[in-house]
């Protein structure tokens, strides 16, 4: 690769909240640090829609007063409860007002990370938009080797950077991190099929609901655009087999009356079919390379803290990166407390997850709850 790269402190590979509050937190501290994605502008929604109310205080660590810091009014909108109907056949309610921090919001996913983009850039963080098309790890053991990239834009002009820290924000793909550990742990399989349909006129319900069934679960909310997302969790059999009959996965919601209205005459878009699992990097922390939101860890939808993870990780990962470039000495107590803050995070999420599958018994004959009851760790 040519000698010409244009060097950094840290490459950030991906865009997306994590990405970008890593970058904004290492750029405050006086680091060269660049976003590298490849990522068009979505088509259309973006899953991931929900960020809870603590949320506020990792903004406040970004230097963003609040959501209206960041979207107009119309881009975000409060959630006012969690309504669930799982272990038996009443729904019950947790209110907003209940939640010191509040109840969170639901967002346009795709506006939030846009702009959240925006901000880093505001703030002198560069953005390459194009895709990694060479990786050469730094050489093993040398503590001043850069790793060397090579990225290649839309346009086909060709540009190279190094530096000898990487930050994997690639989401699932994890792009940087199978590249460089050859690997990923994945804990559990289940898959989300999701769309997205325009709410009724007199659908002005705001909050988040979940009810379980037979062969998984569903989620529903109203986002502030006006759409309705609607997502059922299950195996990948069960998701698949929506895929391929949209009207079936929307009579079925109708039937399982999340809903006091039915919405199985409306139009009807194409169905994603989205990883749902746990996984996590085989080290979310090693020399040279940090890894956040979901290319270190990856949630069960159930827990709804896909943002928030994040957002929290990019910050702690710029925090730990700043730490490891100014007491070298110290690097892998560092990396090794990053890693452990990882760990814990999962083990509290999984007795979490653990706890809430066990407690819907009514199904636990059927195949998708089993497979809950009896998960990987």
């Amino acid at each position: 690769m040519s000698t010409a790269a244009t060097p950094y402190d840290a490459v950030i590979a991906g865009a997306g909240p994590a990405g970008c509050a890593a970058a904004i937190t290492l750029h405050r501290a006086g680091l060269r640090v660049c976003l590298v994605d490849d990522a068009p502008a979505p088509a259309g929604p973006k899953a991931g829609e929900s960020l809870p109310g603590a949320a506020r205080r990792l903004l406040h660590q970004l230097g963003i007063s609040g959501l209206e810091d960041l979207l107009s009014s119309t881009d975000y909108a409060a959630c006012v409860a969690n309504a669930s109907c799982w272990g038996n056949d009443y729904w019950t309610y947790q209110d907003a007002l209940r939640n010191p921090e509040g109840g969170g919001w639901h967002l346009n996913r795709a506006t939030f990370d846009a702009a959240l983009r925006q901000r880093a850039q505001a703030v002198g963080v560069p953005r390459y938009q194009a895709r990694i098309s060479q990786l050469i790890p730094a050489a093993a053991g040398c503590p001043t080797a850069d790793h060397w990239l090579g990225l290649r834009a839309a346009d086909g002009q060709p540009t190279a950077l190094r530096a000898p820290w990487l930050i994997d924000a690639t989401g699932r793909a994890a792009f940087v991190s199978r590249r460089l550990q050859g690997g990923r742990h994945k804990l559990d399989n289940q898959m989300a099929a999701v769309t997205w349909v325009a709410a009724a006129p007199h659908d002005l319900d705001r909050a988040t609901r979940i009810k379980s069934g037979p062969a998984g679960w569903w989620y529903t909310a109203r986002l502030p655009d006006g759409q309705r997302v609607i997502s059922f969790h299950g195996l990948p059999a069960t998701v698949a087999a929506f895929v391929r009959q949209p009207t079936a996965l929307l009579a079925q919601f109708d039937a399982a009356a999340l809903l006091p209205h039915a919405i199985a005459d409306t139009p009807v878009p194409k169905i994603k079919a989205l990883d749902a699992s746990v996984s996590c990097a085989r080290q979310a922390a090693m020399a040279g390379l940090l890894c956040v939101g979901d290319a270190a860890l990856a949630f069960d939808p159930l827990s709804s803290q896909g943002m928030f993870f994040a957002l929290y990780s990019g910050i702690v990962a710029g925090g730990t990166l700043v730490r490891c470039i100014g007491t070298p000495a110290l690097q892998a107590d560092y990396l090794t407390d990053y890693q452990a803050k990882i760990n814990q995070v999962l083990a509290t999420n999984q007795q979490a997850r653990r706890y809430f599958y066990a407690s819907e018994c009514r199904y636990r004959h059927e195949a998708y709850w089993q497979s809950r009851t009896n998960p990987v760790i």
